[in-house]
This record gives C-alpha cells, structure tokens and sequence, in this order.
C-alpha cells in the first residue's frame, strides 16, 4: 500500500501531542492539577503512563515499511473513546474545574477528535486506488520454495480448499481446466458460496473476477477482483503476492471495512500460503531433511507495488 504517506503523518502527529501531553502529567503534574483545578489522584499518572504507551505504538505503527491500517483503526477507536469521555465528564463534571481547566479539557478533546478524523482519512487513503472509488488490499510473502513449485499449486484453482480451512469445499464449474474463463465456486464453513471468473491466467500469475451481481454474495462488495503473482527471488525461495480490489459495499463504510478485511486477509494467507509451500516441497525436486522441513514463511515489510494486478485484470477483461 504505497499511499501511506498521509496515515504516517497522522499518526506521528498524534503521537508527539500523545507523549507530550503524557509527559506533562508526569513531570509537573502540580501544573496540571492546578490548571484543571482539582486536587491530585493517582488516575492521573495511570492517564500519563497509558499517553507514553499509546504513543510509542503509534510510532512503532508509522515507522513500519508496511503499515497496518487495522491498528491504525483501534488507535483511531482509542481516539473516539477519549472524545466520548471528555464530552461525559464536561457534561456531568464540569463543575469540578476551573473555567480554565473546563477550556483545557475541551481543547484536548477537540484535538483528539481532529486526530481521529485525520487518521480515519489516512486510513482511507492508504486503500484507495487513485482515480477511483476502489480500495486494494494486498498481501506479498517471502518462502523459501521454487517459484516454479509455488505456482504449480496455486495454478491448480479448484484446489484452493486443500489450503484454506476456512472453505468447504471448491471446485471448477463443469470440470473445466484450470485457465482463463473458468469459474471457480467456493463455499465456506458458514455455508454461503460465491463464483470467482478467472480472467487471466499465464506462468506466475492470475487474476479473479468475484461474481458480486450473484443472489446471495457474501462480502460486502460491490466489485470485486483478486488475483495471485509468484515470482523468483534472487536470494532463494519466491515471492508470492495476493490480492484484492473492491468496491465496498457501502462505500460510505469504506475506513472500517477494509482494516477489517485486511486484518483477515493476512492473517489468513499466511498461513494458506505456509501450507501450500509445504505441499510445494513435497512435489519439488528438494532432496533430504529440507523437503520435509517446515516452509519458512514471513510477509514482507514492504508495501506492494500501486494498484497491483487490477489493470492487468481490467485490460484481460476488455
């Protein structure tokens, strides 16, 4: 997700306000109670210590190659928390403060808001193709199997169930071969099926068109395409790139929906391509102890490359 740019900043911004504010607690915090005009409870260090801790993870958040919008989505929830409590106590105890104290609350407040929305747009952003109302998620993991092995096993489209545990059952509709213009009809442990059209299909790469008109589709798209690249990597193994652009079902919910569907996805590719690997050694011409071996499998800390696959995909379709 190379459009990240703008989350990073936001969260940094939010960070210095976070640490600053927190240290203040901590160091003077006779200035701080004197300002508020109240007398000094231990509440108010827990607050310090836990606006030092929420800031470090959110530098930790910007500062990562591949930023991670589903953390960036509590921090903003964390955010909106904050806002909902100061709106409580300004309302039941503001008689508590001084005038000036009852401002600094509220100004506090509001820039925690502003922070909240800043970062929702980020979040946003971060997803979005440019030039369109689609969001992109995508996923690029390193393994230590032959490309050529890798693609033999994701190439086999009916087989996908083998390697996601969260399926039923797949297969290709009326026995076809796997290649461009099969459809593949997946059904999950839930029991709600969907078809998936494959509309390119060539060595180490493939592209999906979800059939999103279908009575029934389950995921909360509009449009939708996803697709898998493999490609040999230079120091051994191979990169293995999954991933998706969609229209969100409604695109008004669009910050929520994709940190949640990322979180998802990468959870779960993970592992299906760790499990593909393994399959791949079997197959592979590795000899001894390392065809056995567990795959050594790690997503990578760089973001993928703009768009990936969709205008492949779109040029497949013309």
């Amino acid at each position: 997700m190379p459009h990240a740019r703008p989350l990073r900043i936001a969260l940094l911004a939010n960070a210095l306000f976070a640490s600053a504010t927190g240290a203040l607690i901590l160091i003077a915090p006779a200035t701080v109670v004197d300002l508020l005009g109240i007398a000094y409870h231990p509440i108010l260090t827990a607050i310090g210590v836990g606006l030092i801790v929420f800031a470090l993870d959110l530098t930790h958040q910007a500062t990562r190659g591949r930023i991670q919008t589903w953390r960036a989505a509590y921090a903003t929830a964390l955010d909106l928390a904050w806002v909902a409590g100061t709106v409580i106590v300004l309302a039941t105890q503001h008689h508590s403060f001084t005038t000036t104290g009852v401002a600094l609350i509220a100004a506090v407040g509001a820039l925690v808001l502003g922070f909240a929305i800043w970062q929702g747009w980020g979040i946003d952003t971060t997803h979005r193709v440019p030039g369109s109302r689609l969001r992109q998620h995508c996923v690029r993991v390193h393994v230590d199997r032959p490309a050529e092995a890798m693609w033999q096993i994701i190439a086999d489209l009916g087989a996908i169930q083998r390697y996601m545990p969260s399926l039923a059952h797949s297969a290709i509709e009326d026995g076809a071969e796997p290649g461009r213009g099969a459809v593949r009809t997946c059904v999950d442990r839930g029991g709600r099926s969907w078809s998936e059209e494959c509309i390119a299909f060539e060595s180490g790469s493939l592209a999906l068109r979800f059939e999103t008109d279908a009575a029934g589709f389950p995921f909360p798209a509009s449009e939708m395409y996803g697709g898998w690249t493999v490609e040999p990597c230079e120091s051994g193994g191979s990169y293995v790139t999954v991933w998706w652009t969609l229209l969100p079902r409604p695109s008004s919910l669009a910050v929520l929906l994709m940190p949640i569907f990322g979180l998802r996805a990468d959870r779960e590719i993970t592992n299906v391509v760790r499990r593909m690997a393994a399959e791949a050694g079997k197959r592979s011409r590795v000899t001894g102890h390392a065809r056995h071996a567990a795959p050594r499998v790690r997503v990578l800390e760089r973001p993928c490359p703009s768009a990936v696959g969709l205008h492949h995909a779109r040029s497949h379709l013309a």
